[in-house]
Formats: C-alpha cells, sequence, structure tokens
C-alpha cells in the first residue's frame, strides 16, 4: 500500500511540472511548435503513469506451482537442474535386482530424501552412510546419486548373504556384526535380540 502511494506521488509530480510546462508555453508570443510539444510532453506523461500504475497493480507474477506428484525434487548442484531422488531410488533399486517400493520406504525413513541430513551418531547424506562406510564403498556419502547407488547395491549384497529384506534392513541400520549377535543370542527370535531401533526401523519399512 505504502509502495502504492509513493508511486502515485511521483505521477502527481510528474503531471504538474508537464502542466506547468504547458502553462508556460501557451504564453502569447511562444511559437507555435513549442505549445504543441508542451502539450504533447503533457499527454505522453499521462499515458505512461497511468500504464506504469496499471502495471504495476494488476500484472503480477504468478508463484511457481509445486511438483505436482509430491515426490521429492530437489535441486543437485553438480548435475543440471533438479533431480527427483525418488524416481532415482526406484531406479537404482530395480538396476540392483531388490524391491524398490522396499527401497523408498528405507531411504525416506533414513534421511526423508535430505542429501543434507547428518544423525546424531554422524551418519551422513542421502543414505546415511557412516564415513567408514562410505570410505569402503568407495563413494562421497554428501553426494546423493553415489549415495543412492551405493545403498541399492548394498542391500542387494545384504539379502543375498543373509536371506531376507528383514536381516538386510538389520545389517544396515545396526550392522552385520548387531545381526549376527542377535541370531547367535536369539535364533528364530533373532529380531527381538536387536536394538529397539533397528526393530522399529525394520517394522516401518517391512509393515
Amino acid at each position: 500500500m505504502m509502495s502504492l502511494l509513493r508511486d502515485w506521488g511521483l505521477y502527481a509530480v510528474v503531471i504538474l511540472v508537464a502542466a506547468l510546462a504547458v502553462l508556460v508555453t501557451n504564453r502569447p508570443g511562444n511559437p507555435r511548435v513549442c505549445r504543441i510539444l508542451a502539450r504533447n510532453v503533457f499527454l505522453l506523461s499521462l499515458l505512461l503513469c497511468f500504464y506504469h500504475l496499471f502495471a504495476m497493480t494488476f500484472l503480477v507474477k504468478v508463484p511457481a506451482l509445486a511438483d505436482p506428484s509430491g515426490a521429492a525434487l530437489i535441486h543437485h548442484p553438480s548435475s543440471a537442474g533438479s533431480i527427483n531422488y525418488v524416481s532415482l531410488a526406484r531406479q537404482d533399486a530395480l538396476a540392483a535386482g531388490i524391491d524398490p517400493d522396499l527401497f523408498v520406504r528405507q531411504i525416506n525413513q533414513e534421511s526423508g530424501f535430505q542429501p543434507g541430513a547428518v544423525s546424531p551418531a554422524g551418519a551422513v547424506g542421502i543414505a546415511q552412510f557412516m564415513p567408514a562406510t562410505a570410505a569402503g564403498l568407495g563413494i562421497n556419502p554428501h553426494d546423493p546419486v553415489q549415495s543412492l547407488q551405493a545403498a541399492a547395491q548394498l542391500m542387494a549384497s545384504y539379502i543375498h548373504q543373509y536371506g531376507s529384506e528383514s536381516a538386510a534392513l538389520a545389517a544396515y541400520n545396526a550392522g552385520p556384526v548387531a545381526l549376527k549377535h542377535a541370531r547367535v543370542q536369539c535364533g528364530a527370535q533373532w529380531q527381538s535380540c536387536l536394538p529397539a531401533e533397528t526393530q522399529h526401523y525394520i517394522a516401518v519399512i517391512v509393515g
């Protein structure tokens, strides 16, 4: 509102100056060309002022719409444009031969598909790799593209090694050593011997 009032004040000054120019040049003895020029300047200033006011009032910008799919669409500085990380996770899961829906739920549980996520334990990135694990895999855990591909491949290897998606999730979350100890201590009821956080992790992802 204040901006609009300032614009009106500026327009009034411009029109007043143009009107004074018309009055001065209309005095007897002034050349006819000067009088015509002054009137034209006055009319032009009126037109420009009202056009500018119209443009400022009605030609507003429409905000960009959000991604209608609701998927995680995030700008990745190392690539052109934006990357849909949910779609990328599905592609990586299919390439690794694992269930894409399960993998999407896993990454959502890990970081909510936020590449900059950092856990209190020190896990970083979209797939929440510990720095030592990422170094062993030869990836940069801060790079979401590398991390998603590595996470899908790691899950595929865990499923093959431990025989089930639940066991693979336990190894991913708590570590292979914790999974081994749980199986030794509790046998078929091995999930009950996992940390409570890991039990919840498996329940949320597997259902």
